[in-house]
């Protein structure tokens, strides 16, 4: 079993700027699905609907900066094949105190459109539903809610959301693949 970090906490501008192109989000929510599990550049590409040639750009990349590990290599034919994974089981998305907002408002935009745009084929294939009456398995929920929180009970908000992702992250029983955003931000008036 692969050494895999629970949680990668971005800070970087440049790792922000890799995560802004959708072949590469979709590369990392992938191997994150499924952390344990290695894939070949030409298994990666053919799920993400990018020709094998152009894949190693994006893969490359993401291994530059820490998102996914080459887990294994082999030589095939003469030629070096590498076996990649997850390099963390969840990422969070931090700037450090002073640095400036660049890349930020890009990375923001590219997951929200990612987003819309799984909720929306799910929808359309009828693979999810947002009907109450939906088998647990296929029903989406969207949420939102504004709440007032005392000032001295914010960061525990915070981390009793990380408690509820990490207590079934952390099961290792099979089941149901979800992905769960969760956005926490002060509200602008």
């Amino acid at each position: 079993m692969a050494d895999i970090p629970r949680e990668r906490v971005i800070e970087d501008v440049s790792t922000l700027k890799a995560l802004a192109d959708p072949v590469r989000m979709n590369l990392l929510d992938l191997t994150q699905a499924d952390p344990e599990r290695t894939w070949t550049a030409r298994e990666l590409a053919g799920i993400v609907g990018v020709l094998p040639t152009n894949i190693y750009y994006h893969l490359n990349m993401l291994e530059r900066n820490g998102l996914l590990q080459v887990r294994d290599t082999r030589v095939v034919n003469g030629i070096i094949e590498k076996h990649y994974g997850a390099g963390q089981y969840r990422v969070t998305f931090q700037r450090r105190v002073g640095e400036g907002g660049e890349g930020q408002r890009e990375f923001v935009w590219s997951r929200l459109t990612e987003l819309r745009d799984e909720i929306d084929t799910g929808l359309a294939k009828g693979t999810m539903k947002m009907s109450r009456d939906a088998p647990d398995r296929e029903r989406a929920l969207i949420s939102m809610a504004f709440v007032e929180i005392p000032e001295d009970s914010i960061a525990a908000f915070r981390e009793e959301l990380i408690a509820l992702v990490e207590k079934y992250e952390a099961t290792g029983v099979p089941g149901v693949k979800f992905k769960v955003v969760a956005s926490m931000h002060p509200r602008e008036v």
